[in-house]
């Protein structure tokens, strides 16, 4: 009903402009938009009411021409109609929605289109921007959009870069200022002068002794001076992780650390004949804890843990130089050829302990150092030096063979010529033959209870024999007083130890007291004799 009442409508209004003949419709051109746009707006707004998509050009967009119009006058107001008329908006197809019955569709596939379509991204960008008045981001300089904070942290940056690189000036003016008289004899290299190329060397120097500071070992002295009255001419080195203890972590059990085999024996038995030093990179955090429990009666003497150590070319280095003792008798017992590279004739390298509870590598290596104290070498590098390359225990041994072989070949045929085998000069012999010195031969003196020298060698022990006896003998009767005294000397120390932690304990609070408690400086003098009136 509405769409016949709005054609009628187009049509009456038609029919009244074409009445008024061409010269009407050319000066009130608006008159015959009003009327199409009057139908458009009177429209129906459902899609079912809706004229279909191809009408008939004869029917509802042409109205008939009146007759009373002449033909070349209606067919330019029809053709000026037509020019006029907009397009009228497209259907939308329906078919294509989505369907809601099902729920809300997700948008995730074409959020992701958009923001992965560069073509369109940079349609939009490279777009002039529209009216509205504000001017494009081009017409200004950069500084404009920097914000404040951004300008203040600037203007903060660029302070902080001069104050540093006037520090930089004013510290290498400072280090490359002219020596002292005491640092002029420890640096002849570099003498005083106002030349740019001594203040820098000058600069170079002290810069250098600073950070030798945190690469050197902490002391010029690791261990205190030789004890005259000491026994053991010799020092024996040894390193901690992977030769006495081997640490690893598992996820069932977490970390664990197990004990070498023999260490106990190795510790106890070479304590009688050399200063056992443990010489480790291990910190000192980290290694107290665990030598405690690994040598609680403490036969090593000096542990000396990283701090002990040196940093050169981006490795630790032991440097035994530092240890002050004579380097002729220090023997060093590492897992690491690069731990000791500045002193490899005086190594011994053995392979890494994985937790092997079968090794005897460590406990073989006990008859090669009973040996070199027993002969009493002078200087043990050589004797090093003659078993390089080569595995000690084995070929030591073969050595050995060799030598008790020739000992009793002649004294086979010394005894059948002479009877002074049986006295002196069967020893002065294995002396010369073994390479013995004068000082050596306090082994020769027989303790109480052990078998004359004289009589051992007749029976065609050699002198190695006898040493070994008597360090056996030693060290049995070593852990019999541990097995009867350990625990009561496990306890002193213990006692010792809590003792001297209180000690320091009250130390630190007196002198902490003394910063807010004033002692009485008045001291009471004794009171003389009273007089007498």
């Amino acid at each position: 009903m509405m769409l016949s009442r709005a054609a009628a409508r187009s049509r009456v209004v038609g029919a009244r402009v074409a009445a008024l003949g061409p010269s009407t419709s050319q000066i009130h051109p608006h008159v015959a938009l009003w009327t199409r746009g009057m139908a458009k707006d009177n429209r129906p707004q459902n899609p079912r009411f809706s004229r279909p998509q191809n009408p008939p050009a004869n029917k509802a967009t042409q109205p008939p021409p009146p007759p009373s119009t002449p033909p070349a006058d209606n067919h330019k107001s029809q053709a000026a109609a037509s020019k006029e008329q907009p397009e009228e908006d497209p259907i939308p197809d329906f078919s294509k929605l989505p369907d809601l019955t099902q729920g809300i569709p997700s948008t995730l596939e074409y959020e992701t289109a958009g923001a992965t379509d560069k073509e369109s991204l940079a349609a939009v960008e490279t777009s002039p921007s529209g009216g509205g008045g504000g001017r494009a981001k081009g017409e200004l300089p950069a500084s404009a959009y920097i914000s404040s904070s951004e300008r203040r942290r600037q203007k903060l940056a660029n302070w902080l870069f001069a104050v540093a690189g006037l520090s930089l000036v004013g510290g290498t003016v400072y280090l490359g200022r002219d020596w002292e008289d005491d640092e002029l004899a420890k640096h002849p290299d570099e003498p005083n002068g106002w030349g740019p190329g001594l203040w820098w060397s000058r600069a170079m120097a002290r810069l250098g002794e600073t950070m030798t500071y945190y690469q050197e070992p902490a002391f010029e002295k690791l261990l205190p001076d030789p004890d005259p009255s000491f026994e053991r001419p010799y020092t024996l080195c040894i390193s901690l992780e992977d030769m006495l203890v081997h640490s690893e972590w598992t996820r069932e059990h977490g970390w664990r650390v197990a004990k070498r085999p023999g260490v106990d024996y190795f510790l106890h038995y070479l304590s009688q004949y050399y200063e056992i030093v443990l010489f480790t990179t291990v910190p000192f955090g980290v290694g107290e804890p665990l030598v405690r429990k690994l040598d609680p009666y403490r036969f090593i003497m000096w542990p000396l843990y990283r701090e002990a150590t040196k940093y050169k070319d981006g490795e630790v280095i032991k440097d035994l130089s530092y240890l002050n003792r004579d380097l002729s008798k220090v023997i060093i017992i590492d897992t690491n050829a690069s731990h000791v590279r500045d002193h490899p004739e005086n190594a011994i390298i053995l392979p890494k302990w994985k937790g092997d509870p079968k090794d005897k590598e460590l406990v073989s290596l006990v008859p090669f150092l009973e040996f070199i104290h027993t002969m009493a070498y002078g200087d043990v590098r050589k004797v090093l030096k003659s078993f390089d390359g080569k595995h000690i225990p084995t070929e030591f041994a073969r050595r050995e063979a060799i030598a008790r072989a020739e000992h009793n070949k002649r004294l086979q045929a010394t005894q059948g010529k002479s009877s002074r085998a049986g006295s002196g000069g069967g020893v002065g012999w294995l002396a010369s033959n073994f390479g013995l010195k004068p000082s050596s031969m306090s082994l020769m003196v027989t303790p109480e209870g052990e078998e004359n020298p004289s009589e051992a060698f007749a029976k065609g022990k050699m002198l190695q024999d006898v040493a070994r006896e008597r360090g056996i003998r030693n060290y049995l009767m070593l852990e019999e007083e541990i097995r009867k005294n350990g625990e009561k000397w496990l306890k002193e120390e213990q006692e010792m130890q809590e003792k001297a932690q209180k000690e320091a304990m009250k130390t630190m609070q007196s002198s902490f007291a003394g910063w807010f408690i004033k002692s009485d400086d008045k001291q009471e003098t004794p009171s003389g004799p009273e007089k007498k009136p």
